[in-house]
């Protein structure tokens, strides 16, 4: 009972989040913004979709004696692709780093589902090769992204210090869940497990859309005369 709970969490949380970037996308003042409000409204929408699927018992199967909502894997290979080009569309960054950003998100996505569905102790090697792409996707992150957005913005370094210091610590609470639970070590219950992943999901999702409107509000206030991947006057 209480895990279904979480579950209905899940899915009104992702919901509202979701019609509040829709309406925000109806009213924006400017296409930067509505661009934005968009990509937040989908990241929200593929999310609550996905609850809606788990609170109907929907994408759960029990897989080597493991209780697993492997429709979790579905849509983060949608949504998590999104949180990366928001974050590039905040940033300006350049077309060859968005795309291997992207790769090493959906591959690390799918090596971890392998992961999931694998006996041990092969599922730990699975694991150590998701996590080796969520350290190449660190990288490309905090190197080549930041230098980009700052090379683009020079004022508005601690904003891009801000979202990704906020996303990868989300971030990496995942694979820390995950060999938490039963897919890993065993040392938290199916119910913790989904509390657990519910309130990451909310804030990577929900409370990261309302940081990248915060973000590019402080872009404008800083005087920054582009934002996005066109050059657009901030008096537009």
């Amino acid at each position: 009972m209480a895990q279904q709970a979480w579950l209905w969490l899940g899915c009104l949380s992702m919901a509202a989040g979701a019609i509040f970037f829709g309406f925000g996308a109806e009213r924006a003042k400017n296409d930067r913004w509505q661009v934005v409000y968009i990509l937040n409204f989908f990241i929200c929408a593929i999310a609550a979709v996905l609850y809606l699927a788990t609170t109907q018992k929907q994408g759960f199967n029990v897989i080597f004696d493991r209780p697993t909502f492997w429709v979790r894997y579905v849509t983060w290979t949608f949504s998590t692709p999104l949180t990366i080009v928001l974050l590039s569309y905040l940033g300006k960054t350049k077309p060859a780093i968005l795309g291997s950003m992207i790769g090493a998100d959906v591959l690390m996505i799918a090596t971890g589902f392998v992961a999931t569905i694998s006996p041990k102790p092969v599922t730990n090697l699975w694991y150590i090769v998701s996590c080796g792409f969520y350290l190449g996707l660190g990288y490309l992150l905090l190197k080549h992204y930041r230098n980009q957005a700052i090379d683009a913005f020079p004022r508005s370094k601690s904003v891009f210090n801000r979202l990704l210091t906020v996303h990868l610590v989300i971030w990496t609470l995942y694979p820390v869940v995950w060999i938490l639970a039963g897919t890993g070590i065993n040392a938290i219950n199916s119910t913790t497990e989904t509390a657990l992943y519910t309130i990451l999901d909310v804030a990577a999702k929900v409370g990261f859309g309302f940081l990248s409107l915060s973000s590019l509000q402080k872009l404008e206030k800083a005087g920054t005369q582009e934002v996005g991947f066109d050059r657009v006057p901030v008096s537009q």
